[in-house]
């Protein structure tokens, strides 16, 4: 009986599995922001600080180079 002589490693396995398209990358729970149109979890915040169509973390301003 024909035994593999050396493990065969994740990446490798993983490079199989991922090249005949047996992998779907399917996120139901992803879902679109109303006002930034960006992918976003559903009941978090956005990236840009809305929630629920409203602003509700306040940007940081950048403090500049010439302040100091």
């Amino acid at each position: 009986m024909a035994v593999p002589k050396k493990k065969k490693s994740s990446s490798r396995s993983g490079m199989r599995r991922g090249s005949n398209g047996s992998f779907d990358a399917n996120f139901p729970n992803v879902t679109t922001d109303k006002t930034t149109g960006e992918f976003k979890l559903p009941h978090h915040i956005s990236v840009d600080g809305y929630y629920n169509g409203k602003k509700v973390v306040a940007d940081k301003k950048k403090k500049s180079v010439e302040e100091k």
